[in-house]
């Protein structure tokens, strides 16, 4: 059998690598190389940071902080992240100078608790833009905007359903704390009520209050008992985590009904939660960051209905799955959709 000896290589010359090495080598290193060239991109991107006001919990309208802010930068090619804060002044200050120091493009922040430090955090850093969420400041930083919610526009309709499903004649609201923004809201609910039924009687508006007004269920669950103990059948639960009270307290034992806040809360009680105003953060924030990244400065942003940053949770695209009992009197969704159309046309003024 004849052998052949091994080429030996000329002097300078390279080993001769064969092309099936070659691809190997490709296949092992591109996904090497793609993912350095992504991280390269990321880089580059603007960063967009959420600061949230407390460590991670359960409350949905701060998790919409989170997911408003990742949605708006998938949509506009930025780089977002969220900070948590520790409970306390130091520890959200602490945070918001973190994202300055991480070069954030845009900062939102959602919570009072914000108000009182944004002001001079911007005008130390005038390159970023801040976003606060439903506080506005006086005379702020001109990279300071603020967006506000037509929450009086779902309160009408509101007022309006409540009255048309009470049989006793009597409604009424619970809330959290007695503001100029929640007695904006108690009057169009209010307003609302008497354009659908003009006989309706409206309860005073009872407030949660105290220390944690947001939060606190038995003040909320003994509010309710003495509401319906004047003859109220139906009750707007505008208290946020405090309504899980009103909602114990509405037992198969009596015929109240509720209407809830913030998000869907028809799943916490079915049978007993008709509806619900809702408020759509995240939509908010996408809607803000979209204005911004396409050059608007403006000092204010002010969404409602028409933008879908307010509404009734059984007015919506997903409403089926909501529960809420309100889906079971059809005719008098029919009223609201129109209430709702003709609000968001400006046909009808609530204000």
């Amino acid at each position: 059998m004849m052998t052949l000896a091994p080429r030996k290589p000329s002097a300078g010359s390279r080993p001769d690598i064969s092309g099936t090495m070659r691809r190997l080598l490709l296949v092992l290193l591109l996904p090497l190389l793609l993912g350095m060239a992504s991280i390269a991109g990321a880089a580059d991107l603007p960063k967009i940071i959420y600061v949230r006001p407390v460590p991670n919990n359960d409350d949905v309208l701060l998790q919409q902080g989170t997911s408003g802010v990742n949605n708006a930068a998938k949509l506009y090619k930025m780089q977002a992240s969220t900070l948590e804060s520790q409970a306390t002044r130091a520890g959200r200050l602490q945070q918001l100078d973190s994202a300055v120091k991480q070069g954030a493009r845009i900062v939102v922040v959602m919570g009072v608790e914000f108000k009182d430090l944004l002001d001079s955090v911007a005008r130390q850093a005038p390159q970023t833009r801040f976003v606060i969420l439903e506080h506005c400041i006086d005379n702020a930083a001109s990279n300071v905007t603020c967006i506000t919610f037509r929450e009086s526009e779902a309160s009408y309709l509101a007022g309006m359903q409540a009255a048309l499903v009470s049989a006793s004649g009597k409604i009424g609201l619970i809330g959290a704390s007695n503001t100029a923004l929640r007695q904006k809201n108690s009057e169009a609910f209010s307003n609302g009520a008497h354009a659908a039924k003009a006989a309706i009687s409206v309860h005073e508006p009872l407030w949660v209050e105290g220390a944690q007004p947001f939060n606190d269920p038995p003040r909320a669950e003994a509010l309710t008992k003495t509401m319906l103990g004047d003859g109220v059948d139906v009750i707007w639960a505008a208290a946020a985590g405090s309504n899980s009270g009103v909602f114990k307290a509405l037992t198969p034992q009596n015929r109240g009904k509720a209407i809830g806040s913030g998000v869907n809360q028809c799943i916490q009680a079915p049978g007993k939660v008709l509806d619900n105003v809702e408020v759509h953060a995240d939509s908010a924030i996408i809607l803000a960051v979209g204005l911004l990244a396409n050059g608007s400065t403006a000092p204010r942003f002010d969404f409602g209905l028409k933008e879908g940053a307010v509404a009734l949770t059984a007015l919506g695209l997903d409403a089926a799955y909501s529960e809420c009992d309100i889906l079971h009197q059809r005719p008098l969704l029919q009223k609201l959709r129109e209430a709702s159309n003709a609000i968001i046309s400006g046909k009808l003024k609530i204000d």
